[in-house]
């Protein structure tokens, strides 16, 4: 236990005797040091919490001069705990209006006599100091091995949160990375996690915070994996000001944690795969030859009726949406809300419960930096229509732009050119129409080839191409796409004959003529 001024007072062989008593709290407060000074002013060498000696060397017996008139309240600002006058060298009793500073003050002041010499008390406090050093190293070892125990154990986060919390006599909570409590040493915790705001944004790994709410010191802690992902967030409190928490059994529960949730990357690799393998059973209907295995994957299958998700992006974004999904292992209760989920062909597939779907949909789309398609609700034996749906509904908000996207919601919900990338559309206009590209038609002497050394009537010549769109939005009808053209029919006819022999396609399959409608509609312009 820290030494305090009462403590030392209470110690007979100093024959110390109070002349002010100051303030209960300056009284009980701890002493950090004890400082000997005869400065009119010592404030710029203190920290806060030292004892003062002097003997007033500098100072009057009738009255404060100019410097001192301040002296006790400079040192109640300064956080001394108390003036210990000694009497005998200088002066013989202590100058009244010293006292009279201290007593409005609140500043306790003590008389040193003459034979108890200053080292004394200095040795006095410095030895209380000292062992109160040797037992804190004592308990943090002790406490330390506590928590090392608690990783052998069969549930090893529940049990490492729960000792901690015993050790520094408040609540611990751990915190997955999108803000739910998956681990906590009470039920109810006194300190709502949304109330702590900022403090579970990080921006350095490994970073710790500390803040006071409602009356209670916490600190929070970024848990993460040797190879730096983030694992969590570690939240623990104790009622009391900031400060009287003990962070260092918190730093070492975080340390522990971190081995105990990490895997290694062999398992990890190995994982992935059993996840990809047993989730795409799932999408195409199997989920029965899954569920047998869904406990150790998944910590469990979510209940019907579902939603099936697919998320699109850059592997370090797939990457940082898995980790949100990543279930820690519960020994208290149930996981009630269970995730499917696993990486298949190069996206991210997750299976939710149809009633918490949307708190999955804003935890995974949080930070925009990838594509979800959702699809409608579905059962475990009806998934493979839940997959087409959120595939064909990611594939529409990638090429819309949308960052989630329902089956069946989006503005072009079952355009089939949404459901297509723009550049394959393109390329395979340019493959479709290839034989076209440096075909033109004079509009008086009929077909020929682009070539440099063209004749002036050249300036009335129209693509292959834009020939091919008018007849298409024509509906195939060849007076109607010669008016749009200003040419006969006749002329229109054979130049429709020279376009079906190069591309070598028949013009009156309805199928050819849908696939000419994509690629016209989407040629480049230096092709028309």
């Amino acid at each position: 236990m820290t030494i305090s001024l009462r403590g030392l007072l209470s110690r007979s062989d100093l024959h110390l005797d109070v002349v002010v008593p100051g303030h209960p709290e300056s009284v009980d407060a701890p002493i950090s040091w004890v400082h000997s000074t005869e400065l009119a002013d010592p404030t710029p060498y203190l920290e806060g919490g030292e004892l003062i000696l002097l003997t007033g060397l500098a100072m009057s017996d009738d009255a404060a001069n100019e410097d001192q008139r301040q002296y006790a309240r400079r040192l109640v600002t300064a956080g001394v705990r108390g003036i210990g006058f000694g009497v005998g060298v200088r002066h013989q009793s202590i100058p009244e209006w010293l006292v009279e500073q201290c007593s409005h003050y609140g500043l306790p002041l003590f008389r040193v006599p003459a034979p108890t010499p200053f080292i004394a008390i200095t040795k006095e406090v410095s030895r209380k100091l000292t062992d109160e050093r040797q037992r804190g190293f004592a308990r943090s070892y002790n406490d330390q091995r506590q928590l090392m125990r608690s990783i052998h154990t069969l549930y090893p986060v529940s049990s490492i949160v729960s000792k901690l919390a015993e050790i520094i006599g408040g609540w611990v909570a751990l915190i997955n990375p999108a803000g739910t409590v998956i681990e906590s040493s009470h039920r109810f915790l006194p300190v709502q996690i949304n109330a702590l705001g900022d403090a579970l944004t990080f921006s350095v790994l490994g970073e710790a915070k500390f803040i006071n709410v409602k009356g209670y010191d916490v600190a929070v802690f970024h848990v993460t994996s040797p190879a730096g992902d983030t694992l969590g967030y570690l939240v623990a409190g104790r009622k009391g000001s900031t400060g009287s928490l003990d962070h260092t059994p918190v730093a070492a529960a975080v340390s522990l944690l971190s081995l105990a949730i990490s895997r290694s990357t062999d398992a990890n690799r190995v994982l992935s795969r059993l996840r990809a393998s047993m989730v795409r059973r799932c999408l195409e209907g199997r989920a029965k030859s899954v569920r047998s295995y869904a406990h150790d994957l998944w910590d469990g299958m979510p209940a019907e009726p579902l939603c099936a998700m697919r998320l699109v992006g850059d592997m370090s974004a797939l990457e940082a949406a898995q980790r949100l999904v990543e279930p820690f292992r519960k020994s208290l209760v149930k996981n009630l809300n269970p995730v499917v989920f696993g990486m298949v062909e190069d996206d991210l597939w997750v299976i939710v419960s149809q009633s918490n779907a949307t708190e999955w949909v804003n935890q995974l789309s949080k930070d925009g930096s990838v594509v979800m398609g959702i699809s409608s609700g579905s059962t475990w034996v009806d998934m493979a229509r839940a997959r087409h749906e959120a595939y064909q509904a990611a594939a529409e908000a990638k090429t819309t732009g949308t960052a989630t996207l329902q089956y069946g919601q989006g503005s072009g919900a079952g355009a089939l050119e949404n459901l297509l990338e723009p550049s394959l559309l393109r390329a395979f206009a340019d493959l479709k129409l290839a034989p076209l590209r440096n075909v033109r038609f004079n509009l008086s002497t009929g077909p020929h080839a682009n070539r440099e050394s063209m004749s002036e009537s050249d300036t009335l010549s129209v693509g292959a191409i834009e020939v091919l769109q008018a007849w298409i939005e024509a509906h195939g009808k060849m007076e109607e796409a010669a008016r749009t053209l200003e040419i006969h029919r006749h002329t229109m006819s054979k130049y429709m004959n020279q376009i079906a022999r190069l591309l070598a396609l028949d013009l009156q399959d309805p199928g050819t003529v849908a696939e000419l409608w994509f690629a016209c509609r989407y040629a480049r312009a230096e092709q028309m």
